[in-house]
């Protein structure tokens, strides 16, 4: 590992819990206790790379005596950073896992046809030269381009056009309402969407307090931060966009397609929703809206919740994008029936102030938590625990495989390797984690993008990802032909190099390899002698059975 990544992940687990272990204490919560290190090898493996770890990582990994070995397995899932002659673009499991949830957070799909890879691309690069968070954001929100399809960058901004009608003509003032919002939500974790429509008062008191004092004509004035943006289709041609800095402004008078009328008497010159900061002299309004939003404290915070939520499974605000601003702070409290909205405040804000004093770093950000005691805790509940406490995260919270992580995990284990066409390329991608966008898996697995829609799979235009589990999603794992034949013996599989190489394996090999690779752990005895019995009376469909039963364990699907 090189010097910069290093210093890169340089963290301190310890100002997690802190402030974890003192809440607990206050609270007379119980602890749960340490991950063993089967469970702690599969959690962090899944969520860093999003795929199981292998065998050999796993044999070894459980048989290290090691202290230090939790650190250096999670300091070797980030891959190096690019030095002075590296010829070759680095590939890594963590690359296209992180990739593919920016390219939901940011809806990179269908609509923009081509940009999709230009976008993927884009943040696979940033994510491999570790670009500062802050940095990244700010690229996204200034990019301008003659076409989304040759410049990453650029669809973030051309992904929220509006059109008039069923035509191809834009509409300006929905499209600049639209950016305003999602960008609003997406990095200071506050959902505006209720205010474009009207003022939140009488509207949202129970709902979220900051948003109820706020009115429409604040929504307009973030909006109008990219009046000047002109987003246009390329040649008449919908799906790629032109995205430059000459419209004449934000023009009150015009009709919405999505909204009720504005009030034409308002001003809407540019002015921040966070502060009520405008622009500098000079300064043009989007590279002052890029500046303002990323300098100011809630970026980080929400930053930070966000990603503690994926990691976590449950944000210190939840959800990640519903942060009520009147309701942060303990020292003044909102009035009652109103509380805190974060479960640890000071933490929030403690790793909020790291992240920034640390150059926006989402690598050492993620080290950090992963190196906690919180994150490493066990599954399994104390004595005393009770479900009210899941917030104070004194044990893991139980989740489900995503959609792709569930599918992905089973080519893994099986050894049967998909192959999807990447649409608007040559390329290949050899795992659901590594393409670019839903399409690319219906038009080469239709039955394959099926199942991932059952699992939750985000579409990237109107449905988020989603981890419910359902009787639907159990009926596919035990009966569905997706399923059943990719756990059969055939070329390639790990079936066939177990049982039909010049030299198989014993039966206790094989169900020991079964073990390992769907659930990170040996078989107790009681699991091993059933596993070798079955394989014994029945040889390879007693081998497809045991694979079968492993992928629809409750340990498979969720960790």
């Amino acid at each position: 590992m090189n010097t910069l990544l290093l210093l890169a992940l340089s963290a301190d687990p310890n100002l997690i819990d802190r402030f974890v272990d003192a809440k607990a204490k206050a609270e007379a919560a119980p602890m749960a206790a340490i991950a063993s290190d089967a469970e702690f090898l599969r959690r962090v493996t899944l969520d860093l790379t999003g795929r199981l770890p292998d065998v050999k990582t796993t044999r070894e990994f459980l048989s290290n005596p090691a202290a230090d070995k939790r650190q250096k397995l999670i300091d070797s899932m980030f891959p190096p950073l690019p030095v002075s002659g590296m010829r070759s673009i680095s590939t890594a499991p963590f690359l296209d896992r992180w990739t593919y949830f920016f390219n939901d957070l940011f809806r990179n799909g269908q609509l923009l046809e081509e940009g999709i890879n230009t976008q993927h691309d884009y943040i696979y690069k940033t994510l491999l030269l570790n670009l500062p968070y802050d940095e990244f954001v700010r690229d996204l929100i200034t990019a301008t381009a003659v076409s989304t399809w040759t410049d990453g960058a650029a669809n973030f901004i051309a992904r929220s056009h509006v059109f008039e009608g069923d035509g191809y003509m834009m509409n300006h003032e929905d499209t600049a309402d639209e950016i305003a919002i999602n960008t609003t939500k997406l990095f200071l974790g506050v959902n505006a969407e209720c205010i474009s429509c009207h003022d939140g008062a009488h509207h949202l008191e129970k709902v979220n307090l900051w948003l109820s004092q706020r009115k429409r004509a604040e929504l307009w004035r973030q909006a109008s931060f990219f009046g000047k943006t002109y987003i246009a289709p390329v040649f008449g041609r919908s799906p790629q966009f032109m995205v430059k800095d000459t419209a004449k402004g934000y023009n009150l008078t015009t009709r919405s397609s999505l909204r009720p009328p504005r009030n034409a008497k308002v001003d809407v010159a540019p002015m921040f929703l966070l502060g009520g900061e405008a622009p500098a002299v000079g300064e043009k309004p989007r590279e002052a809206y890029a500046r303002l939003l990323t300098g100011h404290p809630q970026f980080a915070r929400a930053t930070v919740n966000l990603f503690w939520a994926e990691l976590m499974g449950q944000g210190i605000v939840d959800g990640p994008f519903d942060f009520d601003l009147a309701r942060q702070d303990p020292k003044n409290p909102p009035p009652a029936p109103w509380t805190v909205q974060p479960s640890h405040p000071e933490l929030l804000d403690a790793l909020a102030d790291d992240f920034r004093k640390n150059g926006y770093d989402l690598r050492r950000l993620m080290r950090t938590i992963v190196s906690s005691q919180a994150y490493q805790r066990s599954i399994a509940a104390p004595k005393g625990w009770k479900p009210t406490q899941e917030s104070l995260f004194t044990r893991r919270i139980t989740r489900r495989l995503s959609a792709e992580q569930t599918f992905d995990a089973i080519a893994q284990l099986t050894g049967v390797a998909p192959s999807f066409n990447v649409t608007f390329s040559n390329k290949k991608a050899a795992s659901v984690m590594q393409t670019r966008s839903p399409q690319d898996i219906d038009k080469s697995d239709p039955a394959l993008f099926r199942a991932l829609q059952a699992f939750g799979q985000c579409d990237r235009y109107a449905i988020e990802a989603d981890r419910k589990p359902s009787m639907v999603q159990a009926a596919i794992l035990m009966n569905d032909k997706l399923i059943r034949e990719r756990l059969t013996i055939q070329k390639g599989s790990r079936l066939e190099a177990l049982l039909r190489s010049e030299k198989p394996a014993s039966n206790e090999a094989i169900v020991e390899e079964l073990y390992l690779a769907a659930l990170t752990r040996q078989p107790s005895a009681s699991e091993k002698a059933l596993g070798v019995d079955l394989i014994r009376e029945h040889r390879e469909q007693g081998a497809e059975d045991l694979l079968w039963i492993l992928v629809n364990r409750l340990d498979f699907l969720f960790y």
